[in-house]
């Protein structure tokens, strides 16, 4: 199937779940289960939590899909609701997640060499042991491309914060790296 001929495939799709058939709404949910649950994963602290939080998101598409413009690819906006659904769970829990606010965060040096082998998966997972608070503002910036005032904005944090969030989560994932490599005797290990 060509690329044109899989947007016309889900096209008719959307337009079958704009009629609300619950069949073609369970085709969309599986069609679109990884990529939205990877989005969440970036978000939550747990998998019970994404697979949550994945679900308010395809109640969103579903509640909202006449409200989708076919002007523009699905996945986009599928992408901007299950960014947003986890953002607003995220500030639901706000008074659980601390924001710190720093000045400057020291360097920790990791070789790139050292990292170059790794994958997504284990880089993803490397990520998801980031605080929450640390997690959101370096998806939302790293990921997908934010400013600190759109994060600052989405989060009910100050830019400020955003940007000392931002130093505090690379700073920290610096140090998960190192750790990961050292338990995995790795720090020696090139392809």
């Amino acid at each position: 199937m060509t690329p044109s001929e899989k947007e016309a495939a889900i096209l008719a799709l959307i337009r079958r779940c704009k009629r609300y058939d619950r069949s073609a709404q369970f085709e969309l949910y599986k069609r679109f289960y990884r990529f939205g649950i990877g989005i969440c994963l970036r978000y939550a602290q747990t998998e019970d939590e994404a697979r949550e939080v994945l679900n308010d998101g395809f109640y969103r598409i579903f509640t909202n899909i006449e409200k989708y413009d076919e002007a523009y690819t699905f996945v986009t906006w599928a992408r901007t609701i299950f960014v947003r659904t986890s953002i607003d769970h995220l500030r639901k829990q706000k008074n659980k997640l601390a924001y710190d606010e720093v000045e400057e965060a020291g360097d920790i040096s990791v070789p790139d060499s050292s990292i170059d082998w790794m994958n997504a998966q284990e880089a993803a997972h490397l990520i998801q042991q980031l605080p929450p608070q640390y997690r959101a503002v370096f998806n939302l910036y790293e990921v997908d491309g934010h400013t600190h005032e759109e994060i600052g904005q989405l989060l009910g944090i100050s830019t400020g914060t955003s940007k000392s969030n931002l130093a505090r989560a690379r700073q920290k994932l610096k140090g998960i790296v190192q750790d990961y490599l050292k338990s995995s005797d790795l720090t020696n290990y090139e392809r």
